[in-house]
């Protein structure tokens, strides 16, 4: 708790020194900021595009531009600190020209999910980091490093020298920092799984559903109980999540947080029965995924970051799939396979459900792989931001989100459904020229008025 204090302090005295308190005129109009990405289709950012170039409609009802301008302007500094009031009152409340400094350049919270993340996984963004930093040029931007899962760590305070960044990350003892542990832990106990459901096949048909019952409940009382551990585990690196974004949004300036994971799953129990599902595919008790759903948590964070503005981009540090468990490999070459799957050595049994076990167990990994992007993807999305995956550059998709939080638009209106009834209104923009590719966040939550 003392570190997370420290790096939010210390975050906060090196940003709110690059600016003064201007006054904020409050009144009940509410005001919706989108900040908008534009690129080409070689994934090249556009600039120089006008407010004219862009329509904005909120539930499919076209919206009026109230207030328009780049990342770079002193006006997007301007318009932030003028959220929640009309055009004319914005105006009126941003310091006039040459009476404050410069605003604030962006900051980047480069995030390492410690909790889900291989050695393997967390090697390769060390060593992708590192080369980022090495050559990155010092500026206004400024940068942490933290690490999430059972604990919040911070392996780098806020600070705007990337020499900085790249001589910490070089330092040996961060990589013990940055995960591996957790995910080789969860990954023993789904082998032990495994070895586990081939004997009980041996002793029992688990192609009956009445052959050792005793045996299977027992068998489902044994993964619940480790679901349920796991469950409050991943829900501890939730609620970190969430509070970091929330300490961020108390910032001055443009915010990107950068979660850096191989994916994670919001159902936890479905690591485990998507390991027994080919052998007992009959048994109805290992249909249901478990009581534990972490959708509400991730929701949480994406409101929170929805709301001030804080795109999260999502990199799958995994990089591309391996080979699955059968030897023809994933039955879907569109389909991630596990990139963790363990080689049995065991003989593996024949089933009479149609194909061999193998290829069962290639299909629930398959499944296992895509659902575990899929709360990745989700934050991006909602956010505006890209989930980057399926690739072994690492260092291309980071230069591409640092990229990203530096050339954008930021658009303003005054939405024409003032009720503030606490669903959810979806956002869509789109330009001009029809080649390009907008992003955005996808909506905000209309809060209920207090």
């Amino acid at each position: 708790m003392l570190l997370r204090a420290l790096f939010f302090i210390l975050i906060a005295n090196t940003l709110f020194a690059q600016q003064q308190d201007s006054p904020v005129i409050k009144v009940d109009v509410r005001q919706v900021l989108v900040p908008v990405i534009v690129t080409d289709s070689k994934g090249h950012h556009v600039t120089g595009l006008k407010s004219s170039d862009f329509h904005i409609y909120e539930d499919g009802v076209a919206q009026e531009i109230a207030a328009f301008s780049t990342d770079t302007s002193p006006a997007a500094s301007a318009l932030v600190a003028a959220a929640g009031t009309p055009p004319t009152e914005a105006a009126k409340s941003a310091p006039a020209a040459g009476s404050s400094p410069a605003p604030p350049g962006r900051t980047f919270v480069i995030c390492i999910d410690a909790l889900n993340s291989a050695f393997a996984s967390s090697t390769r963004t060390r060593d992708a980091l590192a080369r980022l930093f090495e050559k990155e040029k010092a500026g206004e931007t400024h940068y942490v490093l933290l690490s999430i899962g059972r604990q919040l760590q911070v392996l780098q305070t806020s600070t705007s020298d990337p020499a900085a960044l790249f001589a910490r990350l070089r330092n040996p003892a961060v990589q013990s920092a940055m995960g591996g542990a957790d995910a080789a832990a969860l990954r023993s106990e789904l082998d032990a799984l495994k070895i586990r459901m081939f004997d009980f096949c041996r002793a029992c048909d688990c192609n009956s559903s009445q052959s050792c019952s005793t045996q299977a409940q027992d068998l489902k009382s044994s993964v619940d109980g480790q679901a349920e551990h796991w469950g409050s585990v991943r829900e501890m690196f939730f609620a970190q999540l969430k509070s970091v974004v929330e300490e961020l949004a108390k910032l001055p300036g443009g915010h990107t947080l950068i979660l850096v994971s191989d994916g994670f799953t919001l159902q936890p129990a479905r690591d485990f029965y998507s390991v027994i599902a080919p052998f007992l595919n009959k048994d109805q008790r290992f249909k249901m995924p478990g009581p534990i759903d972490l959708a509400p948590r991730l929701e949480a964070v994406i409101k929170v970051a929805v709301e001030h503005n804080i795109r999260i981009d999502s990199v799958d540090s995994g990089g591309l799939s391996q080979p699955a468990l059968s030897g023809s490999g994933s039955m879907d070459a569109s389909a991630p396979s596990d990139r963790s799957a363990p080689t049995v050595s065991r003989r593996v049994p024949s089933s009479n459900r149609g194909g061999t076990l193998l290829t069962e167990m290639d299909r629930q990994a398959s499944s296992m792989a895509i659902q575990s992007g899929s709360g990745m993807s989700a934050l991006a999305q909602a956010t505006g931001g890209v989930f980057f995956h399926d690739s072994n550059d690492l260092l291309k998709q980071f230069r591409s989100a640092l990229a990203d939080g530096r050339e954008y638009y930021l658009l303003a209106y005054a939405a024409r459904n003032q009720v503030q009834d606490g669903k959810f209104r979806r956002i869509t923009v789109e330009v001009a020229d029809k080649k390009l590719h907008v992003r955005a966040k996808s909506g905000y939550w209309a809060e209920t008025a207090q």
